[in-house]
């Protein structure tokens, strides 16, 4: 079933069920549908996007999901709209794409939702916004394309898990983090022109990660009380891992290579009482730096890092 409406933003909410959806039928989906039972799409796509609250394609948990095997979903402008949004608890998206959109795929309401397996190319801001809760988006791959990708996946909600997914060529950060108890973990991004990946919010846990060939930071730290640990980041412009500000972050057991001009990094004197333990971070000017360790009197503590460089020397 499907309701006819092109939806605003505001029209949004949302909670999981997990369970792969069943009895899905390859039927006829129309721009400005909102789709509330399984559904599997037919045919590509084009709609037209008309504002900033245009939406192409709603999805109504919990029954409603959209299986877009291999066709698309192609939208009139990227500079602004949505392409598709989960609304209520438990909608589900699969497979597929999503070419040229504002916000190509935006997860919202209470939470819950699940999104899969879809490539997402020339988004002209977040490739993938997730406003709520509990959500998963894995398997997914998002570039460029042809034109560019504003920002990677953009997390607000809270408790979501972003695993396996592929993100490069953007604009902004491949991935960040901004709510609390988010696990990013298994992803690689690549040739992002910022930071790969930021882990802003609380409680962020970023591991097994692959974050490479990016303008500035493999990841940049924002937040506190964080794990980052068990990643691979090398070839980043400036530095492998930057501690920007926050507190009790654990950054451990990572192997940072070949990046620019620093390892391991803190910015400046806000970053305080994190722990930097067991990582491995060599080929650079300075592996492990600490400016406002100059006494190594500093509340970070740097203990059993493998490196060859450091400032001051203090620094383990």
């Amino acid at each position: 079933m499907q309701k006819k409406s092109i939806l605003p933003l505001g029209a949004a909410v949302a909670v999981l069920s997990m369970g792969a959806a069943t009895g899905s039928q390859a039927q006829a989906v129309s721009c400005g549908d909102v789709i509330t039972t399984p559904t599997t799409l037919d045919s590509d796509l084009v709609c037209t996007i008309d504002d900033e609250f245009s939406v192409a394609i709603a999805i109504e948990g919990p029954s409603g999901s959209l299986s877009m095997g291999d066709y698309s979903l192609t939208c009139s402008t990227n500079k602004f709209g949505t392409g598709i949004i989960l609304l209520e608890s438990g909608a589900r998206l699969s497979g597929g794409s999503v070419i040229g959109c504002g916000d190509a795929v935006t997860v919202v309401g209470d939470g819950g939702h699940y999104v899969t397996g879809v490539t997402i190319t020339d988004s002209g801001n977040n490739a993938v916004y997730v406003k709520s809760n509990f959500n998963v988006v894995s398997n997914m791959t998002i570039t460029g394309g042809s034109g560019v990708v504003d920002e990677g996946i953009l997390i607000q909600g809270n408790n979501n898990l972003v695993n396996n997914n592929f993100v490069g060529n953007t604009d902004n950060p491949g991935i960040e983090i901004t709510g609390a108890y988010n696990h990013v973990y298994f992803n690689e991004v690549y040739f992002c022109a910022t930071d790969g990946i930021v882990a802003g919010g609380i409680f962020s846990r970023v591991t097994h990660n692959i974050s490479n060939f990016n303008g500035y930071q493999g990841i940049s730290v924002a937040g506190s009380y964080g794990t980052i640990a068990q990643n691979k980041i090398t070839d980043n412009d400036f530095a492998g891992i930057q501690l920007l500000q926050g507190e009790f972050n654990n950054i451990a057991n990572n192997n940072v290579v070949y990046n620019g001009t620093y390892g391991i990094y803190i910015a400046d004197s806000m970053p305080t009482d994190n722990t930097i333990s067991g990582n491995f971070s060599e080929g650079h000017t300075y592996d492990l730096y600490d400016p406002e360790n100059f006494a190594c009197i500093s509340s970070n503590t740097w203990i059993n890092n493998t490196f060859t460089t450091s400032d001051p020397g203090c620094l383990d």
